[in-house]
C-alpha cells in the first residue's frame, strides 16, 4: 500500500477513537493537528500546510500548531501573503483539540527539537535522521530526501492529484530553502518533485522570498561575526552579542562556509531571551546534528542533519564564550 493511502486508512480509525472526547456535538468530527517541529522554518511550514490541503481534500478537518516563534523575515512573508492558518502554543493544544489525532511533520518527537504538542500522536513524515523511530501509528522517514517538502508533495502526486497555486507555491519554497537551491543534499525525489510543482506555483514569488531572507539591519551582526569570529583547524566560531533573526544566522552558517580555508561553521547568539545556534559542516565524517547535540549537552537543545543543525542555548543558561567554544572544539573532535 503507498504510504498515503496507508495514513489515511489508520487516520479514520484514529478519528474514531477521538470522536469520543467531542463533548460539544456542533465540533467538527474527524479532527486532526499537523504540527510543525519547534521553531518553524520554511519546509516544516510548507510540508503542514501542504498537506493539511490534502486531507481536507478527504473531509477531514486539519488544525496547524506549533511551539516557539518566528523569527524570520521571509517565512512571516510566506505565512501571511499565502494565509498559511497556522495557531502558535506555548505548550500544549487546548482541550478541543488535545485528544485528536497529531502528525508532526518535519521533526521527531525523539529528537529534542520537536516536543508533542498533543497527547495523541498519531504519525511523523519526516526526513532528518539521527533520531529513534517513535512509537505512532504512521511512521514516513525519509532520511536520504533533502526536503520533508518533497515527501509531502509525492503524496499529492501517488493519488494523481496536483497542489493548487498556493500550496504548490509553499511546496517550492520548502524545498528550495532547505537543499540551498538544489545545491545540497539533493534526492531524485526532490528533483521530481520540483519539476511537478514549478509551473503550477508563483515561481518568481517564491523564489525571491527565500533568496531575499537578510534586511540591512542584519549588516550590523555580519560585521560583529567577523570581528568576534575564532579560527582553528578549518572550524569558524563567532558569538553575536546582539539579538538576530533565526534566518539571519542560517544565512551566515552558510555564508562563512564559502571560505576556501573553512569545512565547519557554528554562529552563536549569545544574548536576548532566544538565543539560536547555527552549525553547518563539509565533513562527511563530522555530523553538525551530532556536534550541536553533544556541545549544547544540558546548556541547551539542537538537531538537525548531518551538514546542517539548528538548536537553542537554554535562557537560563550563563556561559562564557570561551566555554563555549571549547565545549564545541570538544564535540567536533569526538566525533
Amino acid at each position: 500500500m503507498e504510504h498515503f493511502s496507508r495514513l489515511l486508512e489508520l487516520l479514520e480509525e484514529s478519528c474514531l477513537l477521538s470522536d469520543r472526547f467531542i463533548e460539544d456535538p456542533n465540533v467538527s468530527q474527524r479532527r486532526v493537528v499537523i504540527q510543525t517541529h519547534d521553531f518553524p522554518d520554511h519546509d516544516a511550514m510548507a510540508s503542514a500546510f501542504a498537506l493539511s490541503q490534502l486531507l481536507e481534500r478527504f473531509g477531514f478537518a486539519p488544525k496547524l500548531l506549533y511551539r516557539g516563534i518566528i523569527r524570520s523575515y521571509s517565512l512571516w512573508s510566506m505565512v501571511s501573503e499565502l494565509a498559511i492558518p497556522i495557531t502558535q502554543v506555548a505548550d500544549k493544544a487546548n482541550k478541543e483539540w488535545r485528544h485528536a489525532p497529531c502528525i508532526m511533520v518535519d521533526g521527531n518527537p525523539t529528537n529534542t527539537n520537536a516536543r508533542q504538542i498533543t497527547d495523541n500522536l498519531f504519525g511523523v513524515i519526516d526526513h532528518h535522521g539521527g533520531s529513534e523511530t517513535p512509537d505512532c501509528p504512521f511512521v514516513d522517514i525519509r532520511t536520504d530526501y533533502g526536503a520533508c517538502s518533497s515527501i509531502i508533495e509525492s503524496y499529492w502526486h501517488e493519488l494523481a492529484l496536483s497542489p493548487d497555486k498556493v500550496a504548490a507555491t509553499a511546496l517550492l519554497m520548502g524545498i528550495q530553502m532547505d537543499t540551498d537551491f538544489l545545491s545540497r543534499r539533493v534526492h531524485q525525489a526532490d528533483l521530481d518533485a520540483l519539476h511537478r510543482i514549478f509551473f503550477i506555483a508563483d515561481w518568481e514569488y517564491g523564489s525571491r522570498v527565500v533568496k531575499t531572507a537578510l534586511s540591512k539591519t542584519d549588516l550590523n551582526s555580519l560585521q560583529l561575526a567577523i570581528a568576534n569570529a575564532r579560527i582553528q583547524d578549518g572550524i569558524f566560531f563567532t558569538v553575536i552579542t546582539e539579538e538576530i533573526t533565526q534566518e539571519a544566522i542560517s544565512v551566515l552558517a552558510d555564508f562563512f562556509l564559502r571560505l576556501r580555508e573553512i569545512s565547519i561553521t557554528i554562529l552563536v547568539e549569545n544574548k536576548g531571551e532566544i538565543r539560536p545556534v547555527s552549525v553547518r559542516s563539509q565533513l562527511p565524517e563530522v555530523s553538525a546534528a551530532r556536534v550541536i547535540r553533544t556541545a549544547l549537552k544540558d546548556i541547551g537543545e539542537g538537531g538537525g542533519h548531518d551538514y546542517m543543525a539548528g538548536g537553542l542555548l537554554f535562557p537560563a543558561t550563563e556561559i562564557s564564550d570561551d566555554d563555549l567554544f571549547f565545549r564545541f572544539l570538544n564535540a567536533i573532535k569526538e566525533h
